[in-house]
């Protein structure tokens, strides 16, 4: 039985150097990554340190210079086979707009079945469990420009889940989102792992969003930098602030209290966390 996994063995990309003859650059040096199946893994690193870039090799939007990236036993470079790694693995973007393609929220879910030749029937119950799972089945004959933010970014997922992917691959998709869409779309996030059992790799810059994956992994010019669980790598925080990375704002005030002498533990993420810290502090100061 093959491997559901997403398998990077010395990777790298390098982007051409101009007409004039300079040297190309190298955006991913020699990087080694396993995503495995069932997992949500969130991607960090500052603009420029080649997340993305990573991301598009995962369903071969991109193909290595040197170096093979493996999807279920299928490598990239494999172009006969590139049509069944993308059936394996779903990209979800920035800007919900550059995906939406109907002007029915349910035709557009249904655009890519459609395409495939997908029998109707067939269609017609994959739109609505996509629907459903995202939390927009109430909205599947609404116009999409009628819809927030957050709202279009779950279609857009919806149709990349109608498809049955293995990876969803979402690529900073809360960037464009207020506050609240991108609480409904990291909510909807986490509900494809643990309703659905779909492998969720997340790009992003928010640290509140890397704190709700299972694993973090922190890329630093073209390579890996921290792998991990959340408390393993926020709790390097000197590390991370050196490569231009924030950690989640718990844990910033941990570290500052500490600094100050107060003996809190360092690998504290949440609030409630902090709270429940706090309370146990005081509690036995107050005894003492």
């Amino acid at each position: 039985m093959e491997k559901k996994e997403i398998k990077v063995s010395d990777l790298v990309f390098t982007y051409p150097g101009d007409e004039d003859g300079a040297p190309g650059f190298d955006v991913l040096k020699n990087l080694n990554l396993t995503i495995h199946q069932g997992e949500f893994v969130a991607v960090l690193g500052h603009n420029g340190s080649g997340k993305s870039t990573l991301a598009k090799h995962f369903n071969a939007i991109l193909l290595p210079t040197s170096g093979d990236v493996v999807v279920c036993g299928i490598n990239t470079k494999d172009e006969d086979r590139i049509f069944d790694i993308r059936q394996q693995v779903g990209m979800v973007f920035q800007n919900p707009d550059n995906q939406i393609v109907a002007t029915i929220v349910e035709e557009d879910v249904a655009f890519a079945l459609e395409n495939l030749g997908v029998e109707p029937s067939e269609i017609r119950r994959r739109v609505d469990d996509a629907l459903k799972a995202v939390d927009m089945y109430q909205y599947r004959e609404h116009a999409p420009h009628q819809l927030s933010g957050g709202q279009k970014q779950r279609v857009a997922i919806a149709g990349i889940l109608a498809m049955r992917p293995d990876f969803i691959i979402l690529d900073e998709p809360t960037a464009m989102l207020d506050p609240q869409g991108r609480s409904e779309v990291m909510r909807t996030i986490k509900e494809l792992g643990r309703d659905y059992g779909t492998t969720v790799v997340l790009i992003t810059h928010y640290m509140d969003e890397a704190v709700q994956a299972d694993r973090v992994v922190v890329i630093d010019d073209g390579t890996i930098l921290r792998d991990g669980t959340p408390k393993e790598v926020f709790t390097q925080v000197e590390l991370l602030k050196k490569v231009g990375l924030d950690v989640p704002q718990v844990t910033e005030l941990v570290y500052e209290l500490r600094k100050e002498g107060i003996d809190l533990p360092l690998d504290i993420l949440t609030e409630e966390e902090c709270y429940q810290a706090l309370k146990k502090l005081i509690s036995e100061k107050v005894k003492a």
